[in-house]
């Protein structure tokens, strides 16, 4: 078995807390990732259990059997680093072979094995070359067929696209996917792209400063988070705070300094402090086609290709829609409509209930 059980890890820098208390299990074969900003843990909790960071409390199971004290090279994990970390005096063959070498292999099998992992990422041509000879896409598919090549239990991925351009991450993007769902391929994604975590995974971790806030699969992240920092952090959306108060008619959400919007009975109970709001679920019109209707003063309007993305004000409120780009740009100052369709809003927490 090669689900892979991280529990209640905890790291500290001296007073800089790394990890605080981090836990989740991936099932064998399932592609999970961490995702969050710069030094929200993502980095250090992959090194964690790869071998190449201690934490100082906590455990890591692979199949049931603990890792947690054995060293990298006795872990059967393969690692694909931000910086191919390609040995530029080698060939393409030598570098994917240099792992299968320090285990000792026979010179038939190392070469069966290498070629078998070069013919996974459409490399098999290319095996006489040096690193120096190929493109960054290249390159990137060279390092993770080293991973590949042990034949580990688990892959672990730190960031493994920042270094390519946009074209070239869409498509290694893809390529890496294809193969780990092809193999059946246990694998833990560390990014800060929301794009990449969603087009990949199975399931995507929230982190935040030590901790992962939720976990879920991708369409439930988007449409259904529970924390306002997911909310925010996944973009192309507002995310407002305000708080739950009585109207007329029931429980209405308060916004600060704005308007009063809509709350259903189950939302209030979930004692709620911010509202999020899809860009690309919001609408400008003359307020005649149902939903929450908001007067709004409109603050610009940004040209993106195939939407314009228009910020209007309400009250203290800024929100931002998306509408089709053939659309004609409101006017900065001109006055407007913005209609929330129903069920357009989600209630989110500033942090979990305790």
């Amino acid at each position: 078995m090669s689900d892979l059980t991280i529990r209640s890890l905890r790291k500290t820098y001296g007073d800089a807390v790394a990890l605080d208390d981090v836990s989740i299990r991936l099932a064998e074969g399932e592609f999970v990732s961490l995702l969050g900003p710069s030094g929200c843990g993502k980095t250090t909790t992959l090194r964690s259990v790869a071998g190449f960071v201690q934490p100082d409390s906590g455990e890591i199971l692979l199949g049931g059997a603990p890792l947690t004290g054995q060293p990298p090279h006795r872990r059967n994990i393969g690692v694909v680093f931000q910086s191919y970390a390609l040995f530029p005096h080698m060939t393409v063959a030598g570098n994917v072979a240099f792992g299968l070498k320090m285990r000792d292999l026979k010179r038939v099998e190392i070469a069966e094995r290498v070629a078998r992992a070069l013919d996974l990422v459409g490399l098999g041509a290319l095996g006489a070359r040096y690193p120096s000879e190929l493109s960054g896409g290249q390159q990137q598919r060279v390092a993770l067929a080293r991973a590949l090549v042990i034949e580990p239990r688990v892959l672990l991925l730190d960031e493994p696209l920042s270094n390519l351009d946009a074209r070239l991450r869409g498509e290694m993007r893809d390529e890496i996917k294809a193969v780990t769902d092809r193999i059946g391929m246990t694998t833990l994604f560390v990014t800060h792209d929301q794009a990449e975590a969603l087009a990949m995974s199975d399931r995507v971790a929230v982190m935040r400063d030590g901790r992962i806030l939720e976990v879920a699969p991708p369409e439930d992240l988007v449409e259904r988070p529970h924390m306002a920092f997911t909310a925010q952090f996944l973009g192309g959306r507002t995310v407002l705070p305000g708080r739950v108060t009585e109207g007329a008619g029931g429980p209405v959400f308060r916004l600060e300094d704005g308007p009063d919007l809509p709350l259903p009975d189950q939302a209030a109970q979930g004692r709620p402090t911010h509202v999020v709001l899809r860009a690309a679920r919001l609408r400008l019109g003359d307020g005649g086609d149902g939903g929450t209707v908001l007067p709004v003063t409109v603050e610009r309007a940004v040209f993106l290709g195939d939407t314009r993305q228009i910020d209007v004000r309400s009250g203290a409120a800024r929100i931002r829609v998306h509408v089709p780009a053939e659309r004609a740009a409101p006017r900065t100052g001109e006055a407007a409509h913005l209609i929330i369709p129903d069920g357009a809003l989600r209630y989110v927490r500033e942090a979990p209930v305790q």
